[in-house]
């Protein structure tokens, strides 16, 4: 499948990831966004040595950032880690969350025989702690269309606190949405990405559009 590059120089990409496709490769062999931009890309522009700085999983869309050097890799990574990249990211859900607008902070415990997060409201053994500030844009249809800023990045973490709080997100069956959506799909999308450039220091923003779908479609 063809993939949107939304900003390229000889240091990185940050290209809109697709529904479905796997962010870096995985033992099963689904496909991948490295190795279908080393395809689409040609061996000039799509270099053998293309490494995901952050990834999204399998099901949501949006701006994922890969680097060209190890060197780079190494740079982005440390921003990630130190909380100094802007993401945001929207969500549709079919309850409307109450308050409208608020901050969640909640711990998170990875199941790994589950593939999936657990919540808890309060700290326990082998949970780390997981916040993340969401606001609500539009209403339509029975529908509300989120905005969320993630403070941490763990594991399932918007997907599993949304669901925490009755609001899970649409197609997301794993997390406990009744309503159907797309197969390797939901509607979740990494809608902006904005870090400091790791060599010549200005800072890069984009955007990702939405998938073009009804869903996403009925929001404008």
């Amino acid at each position: 499948m063809e993939i949107p590059v939304l900003y390229e120089d000889k240091y990185l990409l940050v290209v809109s990831k697709p529904q479905g496709l796997m962010s870096e490769p995985d033992a099963v062999g689904h496909e991948n966004v490295a190795d279908s931009l080393i395809a689409q890309l040609g061996p000039l522009r799509g270099n053998n040595i293309l490494r995901n700085v952050h990834r999204l999983d399998r099901p949501v869309s949006g701006a994922l950032l890969l680097a060209r050097k190890a060197s780079v890799l190494k740079l982005l990574t440390a921003q990630f880690t130190a909380r100094r990249v802007d993401k945001k990211y929207w969500a549709v859900v079919s309850a409307p969350p109450s308050p409208a607008n608020a901050e969640l902070r909640h711990w998170l415990e990875k199941d790994n025989m589950q593939h999936k997060a657990v919540i808890y409201d309060k700290p326990r053994k082998k949970t780390d702690e997981v916040i993340l500030r969401y606001a609500t844009l539009q209403h339509t249809a029975g529908k509300s269309l989120l905005e969320i800023e993630l403070v941490t990045g763990k594991y399932h973490q918007i997907r599993a606190q949304l669901a925490h709080i009755g609001c899970p997100i649409i197609g997301d069956e794993k997390y406990g949405s009744a309503e159907k959506y797309k197969p390797n799909a939901i509607a979740l999308h990494a809608r902006s990405l904005r870090f400091k450039h790791p060599i010549e220091g200005q800072a890069v923003e984009v955007l990702a559009a939405v998938p073009a779908d009804s869903l996403w479609a009925a929001f404008g």
